[in-house]
């Protein structure tokens, strides 16, 4: 009976990550050099926010959850790195996927943190739109709303490579041609 279990677990995993279905999504996701699909989903009070009226500023779009202990372990460095960078036209805008507002900014409290968090409750923008098939993954888009790096699992947001990066981007410098 275990066997068996496992056996139909594999196929159904096998299934999800190695269907024709997951392989469209993976090559439909945004991609370097193309314009971040806008959105629009609410803040933690409501507030309907659309990834559009970030556009003049240099954006790193990250996708998180409660659940995810990597993802939940960056996020005080990306909080330092949006401190960082924040008078010179820098903004980190994380989207939760939890289903619910509550614990979301339970955890934020726990770890005083004030990071703005967008909650795609629908899994409209993660899935549909930016092909989120692992948390964490992060965009960071220039000024003009493209796209110039994706970042795929756990970083540290605070190394010299990725400050560099992004203070180039501050100075129109950060397009790779």
């Amino acid at each position: 009976m275990r066997h068996t279990l496992i056996s139909i677990a594999l196929i159904v995993i096998h299934s999800f990550f190695f269907s024709p279905q997951t392989a469209s999504a993976i090559e439909t996701g945004p991609h370097i050099g193309k314009l971040a699909p806008n959105f629009e989903l609410q803040n933690l009070i409501g507030k309907k926010v659309n990834l559009s009226e970030f556009r003049g500023k240099v954006v790193l779009l990250n996708f998180w959850a409660t659940w995810c202990t990597t993802c939940t372990a960056e996020l005080p460095a990306l909080e330092k790195l949006h401190s960082a960078f924040e008078d010179q036209g820098f903004l980190v805008l994380t989207v939760s996927l939890d289903g619910r507002p509550d614990p979301v900014r339970a955890f934020l409290k726990k770890k005083g943190l004030s990071l703005i968090v967008l909650m795609d409750t629908e899994k409209e923008a993660s899935f549909d739109l930016y092909a989120v098939m692992a948390l964490p993954v992060s965009f960071l888009i220039d000024r003009d709303g493209l796209i110039v790096e994706k970042y795929l699992g756990e970083r540290d947001w605070n190394s010299g490579e990725i400050k560099k990066r992004i203070s180039d981007l501050l100075r129109n410098q950060g397009r790779k041609p």
